[in-house]
């Protein structure tokens, strides 16, 4: 479910020049395209949790979810086959989103409300991240390279964690350093779209904000389930 997928060669990005028409034509499109996709995952997490999807369909669907993204990466000079992939993939992470968050709804008092402050936030942040970078000059690209092996380590702390048992306090400090690295890469993908991308990168663009929305989500969540006392567990 974390894609900690990135398009972006933080070393080689070369720096585009465009017009205020493109930029907003640009930032249009991707807006649209981050909307829908999200509203399409919601719909496959509700449609997922409806049915009862089993357990047995985690690995082949977590397994298609990397495929995809990993031919996404491929898609960028295609745009009707990166559509058709970007929404593929909305669906699946519906499908894999919807078991647990329906678990977490229904197995905490306040679960719904969690997840919905979850979104809320994620949904706040990724725009307001957005707006400050296409209104300020600053060019966050450089964090490229620290973004890179913040994420390295992220993976490798998370592979750990499956044999060490982290504690409360460490799957908060986990959480925590999780969603400040994708406040980080919202950062970095809002500064390359609007300065290293062209008007045709438009699906590109919206994959790397899904993704990010997609990872702040989940390390917010986990942020606020933790807070909360695991949102008060029920016991019947």
């Amino acid at each position: 479910m974390n894609n900690f997928g990135n398009f972006n060669n933080p070393y080689n990005a070369p720096y585009y020049t465009a017009s205020r028409a493109q930029e907003a034509s640009l930032i249009q499109r991707v807006s649209y395209l981050l909307c829908t996709t999200l509203l399409v995952t919601a719909a496959a997490a509700w449609y997922a949790d409806h049915i009862g999807l089993g357990p047995q369909w985690f690995f082949p669907l977590m397994i298609g979810t990397f495929v995809i993204v990993f031919a996404l990466s491929f898609a960028r000079t295609s745009p009707g086959l990166g559509l058709a992939l970007l929404y593929g993939l909305s669906v699946m992470e519906g499908l894999l989103m919807g078991p647990l968050l329906g678990m977490i709804a229904r197995g905490y008092q306040y679960g719904a409300t969690i997840i919905g402050e979850a979104a809320g936030l994620s949904a706040l942040l990724v725009a307001g991240l957005g707006t400050y970078v296409w209104i300020s000059n600053r060019d966050f690209g450089g964090l490229g390279r620290m973004l890179f092996w913040g994420l390295i380590g992220l993976l490798v702390v998370g592979l750990i964690s499956l044999f060490v048992h982290m504690g409360p306090a460490g799957h908060l400090i986990y959480a925590i350093a999780g969603a400040a690295l994708f406040v980080g890469f919202t950062l970095y993908d809002f500064s390359n779209i609007k300065r290293r991308f062209g008007p045709d990168d438009y699906v590109i663009a919206a994959v790397q904000l899904y993704l990010d929305f997609l990872n702040l989500f989940w390390f917010l969540l986990q942020i606020l389930l933790t807070l909360s006392g695991g949102g008060g567990r029920r016991n019947d």
